[in-house]
């Protein structure tokens, strides 16, 4: 069959020979690859062509027509609608094994390098390890519902117990759930923007904090919430409305007003006592977070000079690595992430610990030029990777090592290179698994000064 001759809707067989960087089973038809999302590699479907492009086509698989022995029945009733996870069709095995494939694959297609064998460390508990969750609220056949929006869409699929996240979250966003229509709060409506509630945001933990996100201040009803929450949720330490009067995706706004309670949680981590405010950044699977820095720790070795944590959220790494006697700067564009950052390290009596505001692109070439020589330097940065000036800036300054930290094999492996082209060499990759049931890894590349 030739490939032009493809039509939307058109029904195709297809054997899956790998996987796609979103996870998804890649089948090949006139040596195109044809990308089909929940299928596995060693599967034949018969699937339903819903894009057809120059570079890609993409198809729905309507049958699995010989199953994988690593298939499994999801247990989430609305997976591969709500867009959250993309791998709990496969057993957990199987997922680490998919992952290590997307991960081994971009670093040979991007940056040459070519691994026969990658440890994956899995996570003890691959369901209901989330601390944090964010649910866009919605209005669907005039009831209100809190869920996930569908893959490239805005329309929220209705979800009411989510397999990933700590059953804390759940409990606290049924208890807002049922308080808003009760109450009849009005939900935001984002292609008019009007109403007012946005999303729930919970962080859970030892301690609980539920956030209401307002398109506006206002007064509220919250004696039923404040109950419900109380009862279904004993560890809760506050309720804050977010205000975020923007037109955006973006889900929080700049201010924040308590409701109830405090703003922030306390909890242990390793060996520190950690405050959690509404918009820091922290790791949302506890567990995995330290076997993550008990690698990035072991990688660095004895204190033996300056150490840079770029992007470094609320300083957790940073403050931990200064008790054990490396001299630490942390960087991070967010203020509240600094301000938690500055207590956190004050309150594990670490105070003289080095944290400072700005843009790691701008401020990083800044210290170095001004003569900071770190010895090491930790890169943790977001989804898109570094800005060239953060490489350039570390290879002038000559640091013998790189703990590189992503949760994006593309993005990871351009940079990889990038340094490789500047001096440096791999010289260890580990993943972790921070996020079961879904196509992302967690991962340590570990360079050193050629």
């Amino acid at each position: 069959m030739e490939n032009n001759s493809l039509r939307i809707d058109q029904r195709i067989e297809l054997e899956i020979e790998g996987v796609g960087s979103a996870g998804e089973g890649i089948g090949r038809l006139s040596g195109r690859a044809v990308f089909v999302p929940r299928t596995l590699p060693k599967e034949r479907v018969l699937a339903k062509v819903v894009h057809t492009g120059s570079k890609k086509i993409v198809a729905e698989p309507l049958k699995i027509l010989e199953p994988s022995p690593d298939r499994r029945d999801p247990i989430c009733p609305v997976f591969g609608r709500c867009g959250g996870c993309q791998l709990m069709h496969a057993d957990y095995p199987a997922q680490l094994e998919l992952k290590k494939a997307i991960l081994q694959d971009a670093l040979s297609s991007i940056a040459g390098i070519r691994l026969e064998s990658i440890p994956v460390a899995g996570a003890q508990e691959p369901l209901y390890y989330r601390n944090r969750g964010q649910y866009p609220v919605a209005r669907a056949r005039g009831k209100v519902v809190t869920g996930f929006f569908a893959p490239r869409t805005h329309d929220v699929v209705a979800v009411s117990r989510c397999r990933i996240h700590d059953p804390q979250v759940d409990r606290a966003v049924a208890c807002v759930r049922f308080w808003a229509g009760r109450k009849k709060i009005p939900v935001y409506d984002e292609r008019r923007h009007r109403g007012f509630l946005r999303h729930v945001v919970v962080r859970a933990g030892g301690e609980v904090l539920v956030v209401l996100v307002g398109r506006q201040d206002r007064k509220l009803p919250l004696g039923d919430l404040l109950r419900r929450l109380r009862q279904e949720v004993p560890n809760l330490a506050g309720l804050v409305l977010n205000i975020n009067p923007a037109r955006t995706n973006v889900i929080l706004g700049g201010r924040n007003r308590v409701l109830w309670g405090r703003d922030f949680v306390e909890e242990m981590f390793m060996s520190l006592k950690l405050k959690l405010s509404v918009g820091s950044f922290f790791q949302v699977n506890t567990a995995q977070a330290r076997v993550l820095f008990d690698k990035v720790r072991g990688f660095l070795g004895r204190p033996q000079g300056p150490v840079v944590d770029a992007y470094c959220g609320v300083g957790v790494l940073a403050t931990l690595l200064f008790k054990e006697g490396h001299q630490t700067v942390g960087i991070d564009s967010a203020a509240p992430a600094i301000a938690d950052a500055k207590t956190i390290a004050s309150t594990n009596r670490v105070s003289t610990c080095d944290f400072q505001k700005g843009r790691t692109e701008k401020l990083l070439p800044r210290l170095i030029s001004r003569g900071l020589k770190p010895r090491a330097v930790i890169l943790d940065p977001p989804r898109k990777g570094c800005a060239l000036e953060v490489i350039e800036a570390v290879a002038e300054s000559r640091a013998e090592k790189i703990a590189y930290i992503s949760c994006h094999p593309g993005t990871l492996s351009r940079d990889l290179k990038r340094f490789i082209e500047l001096g440096y060499q791999l010289d260890v990759i580990e993943g972790v698994d921070m996020f079961p049931q879904t196509s992302h890894l967690e991962v340590l590349a570990g360079l050193v000064r050629r």
